[in-house]
């Protein structure tokens, strides 16, 4: 058992991509899902099922078959659907592993259903994307730790005189030398004397940085060339780099970082 735990860690973790998953049904037509296996474990995540502009004020029931745990064929009722009255419906993420059929029970069609295509590769697959995420992310981290522009500053300090061994003698008699004023501590406004510098506030921790500071950053140092160009390397990306957490703020940043390749 051991010997199988250490050669799991070896392998390293499983690295999914996501893929856009659509179909179409309509009636007497289905449409099945069963990627060829090529070492990549596949799974589809469903989000909406939907009718088209085209389609008929009528009873739509979608179906779907697949394998249970034991390994048996079984079919379920996916949605139901009238354009009049439930146009579409939302399955938020019901994921299940291929080989899937979908079809139409009953209804014409043509009815359109969405999701997310989900592949996990191999360590072994994608050990050179590995490697190139580790280089972008040093590269990222060296830049902000050393800004650009900055020169370093040289003190100049004014030359030193040497002190003489006796001060000039005035009409044969040595003079002596002035006793420098003592400085008077300023008083203050109260006439009491400086009463030693005052405790510092304590400064308050700076919060996260925003997501305009964030974005002013990415085109500042990589200018939208070398930044992450897949959804699960961009979202470690900005987990790493910015320490951020908020799923909504890394899929507003995600959004922005598609704009720059587009523009590209």
């Amino acid at each position: 058992m051991e010997d199988s735990m250490a050669s799991e860690m070896d392998m390293g973790p499983i690295r999914p991509q996501n893929f856009l998953f659509a179909c179409e049904l309509k009636a007497a037509k289905e449409f099945k899902f069963n990627p060829d296996e090529n070492g990549s474990e596949h799974q589809l995540s469903l989000r909406t099922v939907c009718v088209d502009g085209s389609t008929k004020d009528e009873l739509h029931v979608v179906e779907v078959e697949g394998l249970n745990a034991e390994g048996e064929q079984i079919k379920a009722t996916l949605a139901a659907l009238k354009p009049s009255v439930h146009p579409t419906v939302s399955l938020g993420g019901f994921e299940i592993t291929p080989p899937v059929v979908f079809r139409l029970k009953k209804g014409s069609g043509p009815i359109h259903i969405s999701g997310q295509h989900l592949v996990a590769l191999d360590n072994d697959m994608s050990s050179d994307e590995d490697n190139e995420d580790e280089e972008e992310m040093e590269d990222y981290k060296t830049a902000i730790k050393r800004p650009a522009n900055v020169q370093a500053t040289k003190t100049i300090q004014p030359p030193q005189k040497t002190p003489t061994k006796g001060a000039p003698k005035e009409n044969g008699k040595q003079s002596k030398p002035s006793t420098p004023a003592q400085k008077q501590e300023p008083k203050t406004p109260d006439g009491k004397g400086k009463q030693g510098p005052k405790p510092k506030t304590p400064k308050s921790p700076k919060g996260p940085m925003s997501i305009s500071a964030i974005k002013e950053k990415m085109q500042s140092t990589f200018k939208g060339g070398s930044l992450p160009k897949v959804e699960t390397k961009f979202e470690n990306f900005v987990k790493n780099c910015f320490k951020v957490e908020d799923q909504k703020i890394i899929q507003d940043l995600w959004k922005w970082r598609q704009t720059l390749v587009e523009k590209k």
